[in-house]
């Protein structure tokens, strides 16, 4: 069986940094979490947020699931955060084929700082400033080469062996020619490349993995070097062909960039990107960091209470045991008073008479082995105790001879009851036992069931980065969420049949229905799309029940102000004639919706994830009956924070018992960004 690494390798580390930097770089750091030993940056691109993940030292990735934020930042988090958030990620990229990522980033001085990671040794990671002063590292530590302490100057560690990027092949001839340790492990310490690519290179090149390099000849150092550059040009030029590797029984048992013939005959899933590899197999190994404290604790406690039980199980046997044993031997020495008696007398008396006690033993075998009265039951007599042995049904007997026989049978009879009244106090405890494990299991079957994996969030559509609904006629209409989104939103996403609207106050929403088939938009759509714009305006902060709306067409609107006048980022210039929809109503319906997503191939179980929407009443009940409406309050009402988690608290409590866990997932940041600013009152649940 290969053993194939569930921690980064240094081709892993080059095949994940140049995926990063392509897909990172010139992005905004917008904050940093710590879970466990995970670190989750959080990073606005081109291409929309990204959540950078980092796990001590194991891994570095891009990730899709939906890891859980804790509600404090550490000491250290809350350092890393004053330092990173709002910085730019200028380029990323590998340190010397080793396993240490670069993560360049600029500072408000426009000098280039580090944030470095290095994922070998339990890991580290640090923040260098423009001079390579260590500003806040996670480890700070004195190695025999170097030292990582603050405000001193970091190094970086010596690297093990000849770089494999750069070595060539009289370089690598000379690594192992007067070798005499097998070529597999010479190769993988010399070049430092981990155990499964020394060994695809001796595989590759149809050399004997076990041979001492010395032991070589000049045609087979030919082929293993040919073999190793076409190892190097596949992972310098190649195509990435991520996928992850099983065993027999679907267990995962490496993630690679490509594909070696070492592993040629297992089974395995392929990826477009080697993140998505990475992020799939590792999240199996993270989901353990989900498991409820809560229903942990009470697993340790049934654990516990049912290794006391075996236990008290196995002392109750040695009991019944012992009593059995103890009643039977006394039973059949009172049987036997007179003849052990008689043996106890014979023994003192031939003692008296100056017999040595070897004498004594000698004559009473002989007298065993004649069948005399008595004797049957004589194995031996031992002077240091002053005791005589005796066997009774194979056990062994010891019977003090200051005392009579009958003193001696009562004794092993007290034995006996001694058991039997332990048996007893036994049986409450194991009684009692079984309770409390009953007790525990109703414990635990009370507790809620929470998901103890890690879920992949659905892909966003390209309008959900905006406020979004569905009319009651199949419409899409989309809205700005700020200034910046508001000119997305003209720039790109306004076309000719379209209608806009908004509102006379300043800073509303720009609100788009979008018609796509050309066709005429009904009344009830514009009436929605009404009632969805003064909703986002500042009608809702100041509670105001009801406010004219109005809409235009796309040519109507632009960003080309009067002659002398400056135009503020998302404001536009309207001309024409406006179409005024009266007593547009600031209410909204919040509606859950539960997507199934697609089926997990390798755990092999369905998976759901909920997805809040908002727009106007009658628009969300369509779409769903899980629906809370909200108005504007002067008073009295939720603050946007309180209400999310008022909403949340809802959907859980009054969803279907099978979908509960899943509806526990809903993040309270997802759930804020389809509500309005300012205060609101729930008027009704559905």
């Amino acid at each position: 069986m290969i053993k194939a690494g569930k921690e980064f390798s240094n081709f892993d580390v080059f095949a994940i940094a140049k995926e990063l930097n392509l897909i990172l770089i010139n992005g905004i750091i917008l904050n940093i979490y710590e879970i466990e030993d995970l670190l989750i940056i959080k990073i606005n691109t081109d291409s929309g947020k990204k959540n950078l993940i980092v796990k001590k030292d194991t891994r570095i990735n891009l990730t899709e699931y939906d890891y859980p934020i804790p509600n404090y930042p550490s000491q250290y988090i809350s350092s890393l955060r004053k330092f990173l958030k709002n910085r730019r990620i200028l380029k990323i990229s590998q340190h010397e084929f080793d396993r240490i990522i670069v993560i360049e980033l600029s500072s408000k001085d426009s000098q280039s700082w580090k944030f470095v990671i290095e994922l070998f040794n339990k890991g580290n990671f640090l923040l260098l400033d423009e001079e390579n002063i260590i500003k806040i590292a996670k480890r700070y530590r004195i190695f025999r080469d170097r030292e990582i302490l603050a405000k001193k100057v970091y190094n970086f560690p010596k690297s093990q062996g000849k770089n494999f990027l750069t070595i060539n092949k009289e370089e690598f001839k000379e690594l192992f020619k007067n070798s005499d340790v097998q070529i597999v492990r010479d190769i993988s310490r010399k070049i430092h490349i981990s155990g499964l690519y020394s060994e695809e290179i001796c595989h590759r090149g149809k050399i004997d993995k076990l041979i001492l390099g010395k032991n070589l000849n000049e045609e087979e150092y030919e082929t293993l070097y040919d073999s190793f550059k076409k190892l190097r040009n596949q992972l310098l030029f190649g195509q990435i062909n991520a996928q992850i590797v099983f065993d027999q029984q679907r267990t995962q048992i490496s993630v690679l960039p490509f594909e070696i013939d070492i592993l040629k005959e297992y089974d395995r899933k392929i990826f477009t990107s080697f993140n998505a590899a990475v992020d799939t197999f590792f999240s199996k190994v993270d989901s353990e960091l989900l498991k409820s404290p809560r229903e942990q604790k009470v697993d340790d406690q049934i654990k516990a209470q049912e290794k006391i039980l075996k236990n008290q199980k196995e002392y109750l046997i040695e009991l019944k045991d012992k009593k059995e044993k103890h009643y039977k031997i006394g039973e059949i020495i009172f049987v036997n008073l007179n003849s052990l008696e008689k043996l106890r007398t014979v023994l003192i008396d031939a003692k008296k008479k100056g017999y040595s006690w070897e004498e004594i033993n000698n004559k009473l075998k002989l007298a065993k082995m004649e069948n005399l009265n008595g004797s049957e039951f004589f194995e031996k007599f031992i002077p240091s105790t002053n005791q005589l042995l005796i066997r009774i049904n194979s056990n062994d007997v010891y019977i003090d001879l200051k005392k009579s026989v009958g003193e001696n049978a009562n004794i092993i009879y007290s034995k006996g009851k001694k058991a039997e009244k332990k048996i007893e106090g036994t049986l409450v405890a194991i009684a009692k036992t079984n309770k409390k494990i009953e007790k525990l299991k109703t414990e635990k079957e009370s507790l809620e069931v929470e998901i103890d994996f890690l879920i992949k969030k659905p892909k966003k559509k390209w309008y959900e980065k905006f406020r979004w609904f569905i009319s009651t006629d199949g419409y899409l209409i989309i809205g700005g969420r700020d200034a910046t989104s508001n000119e997305i939103i003209y720039k790109k996403y306004i076309d000719p049949d379209d209608l806009v609207f908004h509102t006379n106050f300043p800073g509303s929403a720009l609100v788009v229905v979008k018609n796509t088939e050309n066709k005429k938009i009904p009344l009830n759509t514009i009436q929605e799309t009404g009632d969805f714009v003064v909703s986002f305006s500042r009608a809702w902060k100041e509670a105001w029940g009801i406010v004219d709306a109005f809409y235009i067409l796309p040519d109507q609107i632009s960003r080309s102000p009067p002659s002398g006048e400056f135009l503020p980022k998302g404001s536009f210039i309207i001309s024409g004639k406006k179409n005024f929809i009266k007593n547009a109503k600031t209410e909204l319906a919040i509606g859950l919706k539960i997507v199934e997503m697609e089926e997990d191939t390798i755990s092999n179980r369905k998976i759901f994830y909920p997805k809040i929407i908002s727009g106007p009443e009658t628009a969300i009940k369509k779409q769903t009956e899980n629906i809370i409406t909200i108005v504007p309050s002067k008073s009295g009402g939720f603050t946007k924070g309180k209400l999310a988690k008022e909403i949340k608290s809802h959907f859980i409590k009054n969803i279907d018992k099978e979908l509960k866990i899943w509806v526990k997932l809903l993040s309270i940041d997802d759930i804020l960004l389809y509500l309005p600013s300012g205060i609101s009152m729930i008027k009704s649940l559905d």
